[in-house]
């Protein structure tokens, strides 16, 4: 006789993470971007699915901070908050993240998504809504995303509301920045004075005002972009 239809794999776990530093797993990323610091993330994982997906990760700071060295000087980054957590329960997916520091400056949001409970990952389909507070003290502490040598400086805000489809998200709000800086001395580049203010209207994001100063020059930029 014909085997009947195979039933999903069940999916019973628990497991803890003990702290780890997290400044030589940077600095192999990153071998030239001066990482350093004592810095320690540990977390937690349990996920069920008998009745349905129940799923929760947890990353947090354990203990310590950050260092970041560049040609002029080491920085800290001030950490003193560091938690990023997913949680789903009944196709309700959560995901929530917060970072406090007095360099980096703090981020908090949170994202729900919702989908079919016998899923592992939301699908492209499924709706979400959520919103995130970014506002950053000091860009030059957010350097990891710029190729080595480059380096930023300024300050930034960012105030989002998320909606749409998980595979097609949709971002109403704004950017601003001031005092922004961006250098590499081996290239010669050294602009600074940035001002910038962008809206963020659904998969579209309009340039409202980004003006800068590059020695004797100015910068002035305009448009849109999806």
């Amino acid at each position: 006789a014909a085997d009947g239809p195979a039933k999903p794999a069940k999916i019973d776990a628990q497991l803890a993470f003990d702290p780890l530093p997290m400044a030589p797993l940077l600095a192999r990323l990153q071998p030239g971007f001066g990482w350093g610091g004592d810095l320690t993330v540990g977390g937690r994982f349990e996920a069920h699915s008998e009745g349905g997906l129940s799923a929760n990760l947890v990353l947090e700071r354990g203990r310590g901070d950050l260092t970041v060295t560049d040609e002029i000087s080491t920085q800290s980054l001030g950490l003193t908050n560091l938690r990023l957590a997913v949680n789903a329960t009944s196709g309700v997916w959560t995901f929530s993240q917060y970072l406090n520091g007095t360099t980096l400056g703090v981020l908090a949001g949170a994202v729900v998504v919702r989908t079919s409970p016998e899923v592992l990952w939301p699908t492209a389909d499924a709706t979400m809504e959520g919103a995130a507070e970014l506002n950053v003290a000091n860009l030059g502490a957010w350097g990891t995303w710029v190729p080595t040598g480059w380096r930023l400086g300024g300050q930034m805000k960012t105030s989002a509301v998320f909606g749409g489809r998980f595979g097609a998200p949709e971002i109403n709000g704004s950017i601003q920045g001031n005092a922004l800086s961006v250098r590499n001395f081996l290239e010669g580049v050294n602009i600074s004075e940035g001002d910038v203010l962008i809206s963020l209207q659904g998969d579209m994001a309009r340039i409202k005002r980004f003006t800068a100063k590059g020695g004797a020059g100015s910068l002035s930029i305009e448009g849109a972009a999806s």
